[in-house]
């Protein structure tokens, strides 16, 4: 939080205005990780066999890396502010239409308007913490996001197959759609883009064309690769099973029922803010925020080779596996700080959502990747992804490896 120096007003703005990033995050990991509960009754309804709702599950994925480079460029030359009112809205519409979705177009359409909605959130959440708190405090403060909105991740697992049970999968949606309504008001209320005590850079872009030559000089960053190639896996493996492939997976392999589905995932959506708060913290311990993403990976990759080799786990073992997987991934408030600290503060948002651009792909890329597999290979095609999700993770330590860092900035540009 912002040092005590600084006057109790001020403060309190960056209070509320982290609260509501929070929300609209926390509402954004609803839709993104509902689809482990959710597209089991969609294909149910609609008489579609669930491996050709991947599509639909990764199409919100796709469409919000998609809008990630003007999105970057829109914060930057906009501020915060009046992207996510302008933009948000499309996840209110979406919701709405996901609830009166009556075949596999529409669930896709409705999908990909709430990814264009909420691509916004994490972005605009990051370049808020650059100007309201000290650079030392990023991955601090990105921690805490995590944390605080996780509610979402856990509303999205056995709380939502309790209220498809007893009230259908539609009703819900139509409840979010004005949660989000009205958080969006109130963000429009309370945020403001800087501090009062904030010096804008003069670098800030005016026009265009000056945001685009921005997102050049991002691309020219050294090594600026590497980090791309770790944001490609740092959240698809953890976003794949929680978001849509852990649920078919605990049924077809295990029998569980949605309730039990639903418990197991509520589990592994839990252990998300224990996780952001644990990796928040350690790049102001360790010198080397670079280690602490390596160690993690790789941990997390022999869990995904035990996944995919050893067969007959008990249920029990699975579980604290997948507990685990979505435990380690909070490791990428880390890699954030890594690319924040590599940037000054007007290059932030494109710096930030190019690495959040290449996240989602590779969340879309990995929730269509055990469709594909299972699709060719139904006997086996589980054991095949998790193999494949753990050759991934050794292509992108090793492309990391070779990434530079800056050490940790000790106070704010104001």
């Amino acid at each position: 939080m912002p040092s005590e120096s600084r006057p109790s007003f001020v403060r309190r703005r960056a209070l509320y205005i982290f609260l509501i990033c929070a929300v609209l995050f926390g509402l954004g990991q609803f839709h993104r990780m509902s689809g482990a509960v959710l597209m089991l009754p969609i294909s149910v309804d609609i008489g579609v066999p669930v491996a050709s709702l991947g599509i639909a599950a990764a199409a919100l994925f796709f469409a919000s890396a998609l809008v990630q480079v003007p999105i970057g460029m829109a914060l930057d030359r906009f501020g915060p502010r009046k992207v996510i009112s302008a933009v948000t809205l499309l996840a209110v519409v979406g919701s709405y239409l996901l609830a009166a979705a009556g075949d596999l177009q529409e669930v896709i359409g409705s999908r990909i308007l709430i990814g264009l909605g909420f691509s916004v959130t994490m972005m605009s959440s990051y370049v808020l913490f650059a100007k309201w708190f000290p650079p030392a405090k990023f991955a601090t403060m990105a921690s805490w996001l995590m944390a605080f909105s996780s509610f979402g991740a856990m509303m999205a697992s056995a709380p939502l197959a309790y209220a498809i049970e007893h009230f259908g999968w539609r009703l819900p949606f139509i409840f979010v759609a004005g949660i989000t309504l009205a958080a969006v008001l109130a963000g429009m209320l309370i945020i403001r883009d800087t501090p009062p005590d904030y010096t804008e850079s003069a670098d800030k872009p005016a026009t265009i064309g000056q945001s685009i030559r921005g997102y050049w000089a991002v691309l020219r960053y050294p090594r600026f690769f590497n980090l791309l190639a770790m944001g490609f896996v740092a959240y698809g493996p953890a976003a794949a099973l929680l978001g849509m492939w852990g649920g078919p997976y605990l049924e077809d392999t295990y029998g569980l029922d949605g309730a039990e589905r639903g418990q197991i995932l509520l589990l592994m959506a839990a252990v998300v803010p224990i996780g952001a708060l644990f990796f928040g913290p350690l790049d102001r311990i360790f010198k080397s925020r670079k280690m602490i993403v390596i160690v993690a990976v790789t941990t997390e990759l022999f869990v995904f080779v035990i996944l995919g080799l050893v067969d007959n786990l008990p249920v029990w073992a699975v579980t604290a596996l997948f507990v685990y997987i979505n435990f380690v991934q909070q490791y990428y408030v880390v890699l954030a700080a890594h690319c924040r600290n590599s940037f000054p503060d007007h290059l932030v948002g494109r710096a930030n959502s190019t690495l959040n651009l290449i996240s989602i792909l590779g969340v879309g890329f990995m929730q269509s990747l055990y469709g594909w597999v299972l699709s060719a290979n139904p006997e086996n095609g589980y054991a095949q992804s998790f193999l494949f999700v753990a050759g991934i993770l050794v292509v992108a330590l090793l492309v990391y490896a070779g990434s530079v860092e800056r050490p940790p900035a000790g106070a704010r540009n104001a």
